[in-house]
């Protein structure tokens, strides 16, 4: 088993308990495969009783949907049912499952924390081999929309956004777990954009995974701002509302200078949504929550640069 850049995690002790938690109650889950699309997937276990939480995928569509879990066996499963704007569902085996993920003690973790991301990517395990390990940092927790068409899947909610490589096939619904082995959230369903031809590493947030294992709405769960974001910038109109979304001035000590944004920059996404021109930035922008941190994705000189802006209340700027 290896961590990220080839380092055997034996030779982590500082991380070697927290694998060794996280293999436990992680699985490997098969089921139906179409054309390029993998017919496989993880999930973690939330409970005593079989009860397995993944991320949405065709494999759920099987027939003969099974789980397997860490000692190698394998058990039929079905899907109880999903939860669209996280792109999760939950299954259930008919075993007991003693080594599982309490959705209620998640990890407290801050922005450069480490973290690892557990799961069958690229379904290199079988049978009993331990699942791949990749370690990451704790970027930050923000909204994301993403909506069909311009990615391959919708999702609607927060997201943990780590630097670890997570958007593989067969990675969705792995554990990403801090240093402590405690669960910081599920790796989730690939969000992939068509126009800049980037994927989002994610994992969907320990708390709003346990929203949606009580039955209770995960919509209703995100936090809701009437105030206004301002991001201490003016675009650069070029005869209408439908040009590129190209920054003009940047205000000194305000959100986009501190972010890093300068002139000329030309934003592709926000919030992990593509901005197609002006106008859609805009509309996009006015919906972003004050304080917190949203991943901005831009181009500069034939460049993409990822940052991280915190809009601010638009009666606090100045």
């Amino acid at each position: 088993m290896l961590l990220c850049g080839g380092v055997r995690a034996d030779e982590h002790s500082a991380f070697s308990e927290a694998i060794e938690y996280a293999q436990a109650r992680t699985v490997k889950i098969y089921g139906a495969g179409i054309a390029h699309v993998a017919g496989y997937a993880t999930g973690i276990v939330v409970s005593s009783e079989g009860d397995i939480l993944t991320a949405q995928g065709v494999y759920l569509s099987s027939d003969h949907l099974r789980v397997g879990l860490p000692d190698g066996s394998l058990h039929p499963a079905k899907v109880i049912r999903r939860d669209m704007p996280l792109q999760a569902a939950l299954l259930k085996i008919e075993v007991p499952t003693p080594e599982f993920f309490d959705l209620a003690d998640e990890a407290k973790v801050k922005k450069g924390d480490w973290v690892l991301a557990v799961s069958n990517a690229f379904k290199v395990a079988d049978g009993r081999e331990p699942l791949s390990v990749n370690l990451g940092v704790y970027s930050l927790r923000t909204r994301v929309e993403a909506k069909r068409g311009v990615q391959d899947v919708e999702y609607a909610g927060d997201a943990v956004i780590i630097d670890a490589i997570t958007s593989n096939p067969g990675a969705s619904g792995g554990a990403v777990v801090a240093a402590d082995g405690k669960l910081v959230g599920m790796i989730g369903k690939i969000i992939e954009s068509k126009q800049t031809n980037t994927r989002l590493n994610y994992a969907v947030p320990a708390d709003q995974l346990k929203l949606f294992l009580d039955n209770q709405s995960t919509v209703a769960s995100v936090t809701q701002s009437n105030q206004k974001p301002t991001l201490g910038l003016r675009m650069f109109q070029l005869g209408g509302r439908r040009g590129p979304a190209f920054v003009d001035r940047v205000a000194a000590g305000g959100p986009a200078a501190s972010a890093g944004l300068r002139p000329d920059d030309l934003i592709v996404s926000i919030a992990g949504q593509v901005v197609r021109d002006l106008d859609d930035f805009e509309q996009k922008a006015a919906l972003l929550t004050p304080g917190r941190e949203t991943p901005l994705v831009v181009k500069r000189q034939g460049r993409l640069l990822e940052l991280t802006i915190t809009p601010a209340a638009a009666e606090d700027s100045k």
